[in-house]
């Protein structure tokens, strides 16, 4: 981050926090919002750039499938993964505004914090939220990093992963204790996601945190398969069994409602 002293440079002058190499594969990159496709040639003399340097950002580039090559043309096209990128972010930007309205509901009737999380290179991470009416409540954050093993909602995605995913997240990230009720072993993990993808719904019982319990069910996309999870969090003071058991088909069809607006069939169905 920038030294707390950092002024503003003045306009025109050279940002010191700024990556040239970054900076110029950014611009190339801009350059196919005005051409689907462009020569070595053609960039460089647009960008005003020698074509050395644009060779190798274009060679960068291509490396990571960014961009394509055609190898009869020399032409650079858009590449797969930048695609893949782009429908990403259009997919999270759906969930997040549609949403919204069945998390305001849910959190209207329940008084209680409502979240919504997908499941990113083996980390719950947060990407809408509707805190509830109470006044002690649980406080999250868009953006918000979680453990997946010790959440409801990383639990609720995991569940419908092929088992060599789910070892891969174990492997990656393992299974840390947070508090006594973690699961810590990959054989309790697999057991207690089996139970999941039977109820449909996962619970965190006081194992991210002590004194706080959660329900999440997954949302499903236009295929079906689930991409994102909805979740419920308060205090356990408020979350005794039978305020859970009352709670479970509420997040249940909140998470099936914002399924239907996505235009996904039920997870049963799936």
């Amino acid at each position: 981050m920038p030294p707390s002293d950092a002024v503003p440079a003045p306009r025109g002058a050279k940002d010191p926090y700024l990556l040239a190499s970054l900076h110029r594969g950014l611009e190339v990159l801009d350059c196919f919002a005005e051409r689907d496709s462009w020569t070595l040639s053609d960039l460089a003399t647009h960008l005003n750039q020698n074509k050395a340097t644009v060779f190798r950002v274009l060679h960068t580039l291509e490396g990571f499938g960014y961009l394509a090559k055609d190898a009869a043309t020399g032409r650079y096209a858009l590449g797969l993964r930048l695609q893949a990128l782009g429908a990403a972010a259009m997919r999270n930007e759906q969930l997040r505004w549609q949403a919204l309205p069945p998390l305001q509901d849910l959190a209207e009737s329940t008084g209680e914090t409502v979240h919504v999380g997908i499941l990113h290179e083996g980390v719950v991470v947060t990407v809408q939220i509707v805190d509830g009416t109470h006044a002690v409540r649980m406080h999250s954050a868009v953006g918000k990093r979680s453990p997946a093993h010790a959440s409801a909602l990383g639990k609720a995605l995991m569940a419908y992963l092929p088992d060599a995913e789910v070892d891969g997240i174990v492997a990656r990230h393992g299974l840390v204790r947070f508090t006594a009720n973690t699961i810590t072993t990959p054989q309790a993990l697999r057991e207690r996601l089996h139970r999941i993808r039977l109820d449909g719904y996962a619970l965190d019982e006081e194992e991210i945190e002590d004194g706080l319990r959660c329900i999440a069910a997954p949302i499903t996309d236009r295929s079906g398969r689930p991409t994102a999870a909805v979740a419920i969090s308060a205090p356990a003071s408020r979350m005794d069994p039978a305020r859970i058991a009352e709670l479970i088909p509420r997040v249940k069809a909140s998470a099936a409602r914002i399924s239907r607006m996505l235009g996904s069939p039920s997870v049963a169905a799936a």
